[in-house]
């Protein structure tokens, strides 16, 4: 009976460390055809300025033109603005936890992604911050799908 009830135990442990380790996720829609408009990115005060040079790097390895304006600035209407955020953890290391990039042309949203690490097993989430958002970028410009990532 003690067999048992210790192989029970041991196939619930099993079952629950194993749906607790997911990898880092990611979802999102491409920009919609938006032409040749300049780029503004919003910074977001509150979120580490790595995401943001992260952002710039990409952009600037596929050629776009962009400029940079404070937190809070108002939207113009004619360019593309990407507003971000991105909230980092802790679990023996720091790690990129949970991050939105969100464009947005003539007062409209045009395209999200998102991206999800969750605090579990999975040393997935340990990778580079940097990385995780230049493939955020890809996914929203149309160079790689989510589920490619996923």
């Amino acid at each position: 009976m003690k067999l048992r009830t210790l192989r029970g135990a041991l196939v619930v442990l099993l079952v629950l460390l194993l749906t607790g380790c997911a990898g880092p996720k990611y979802i999102g829609s491409v920009i919609e055809d938006v032409g040749s408009a300049e780029i503004v990115i919003i910074i977001d005060k509150d979120t580490r300025s790595g995401f943001q040079k992260a952002i710039e790097d990409w952009l600037n390895s596929h050629n776009y033109k962009y400029v940079v304006v404070p937190d809070g600035s108002k939207h113009d209407l004619d360019k593309l603005s990407l507003e971000y955020i991105g909230l980092w953890s802790w679990d023996f290391a720091i790690f990129l936890a949970d991050a939105r990039i969100t464009a947005y042309h003539k007062g409209q949203k045009v395209g999200e992604v998102k991206y999800k690490a969750s605090n579990n097993l999975n040393i997935n989430k340990w990778g580079s911050g940097a990385e995780r958002i230049k493939h955020m970028m890809d996914v929203l410009f149309g160079k790689i799908t989510a589920g490619e990532l996923n």
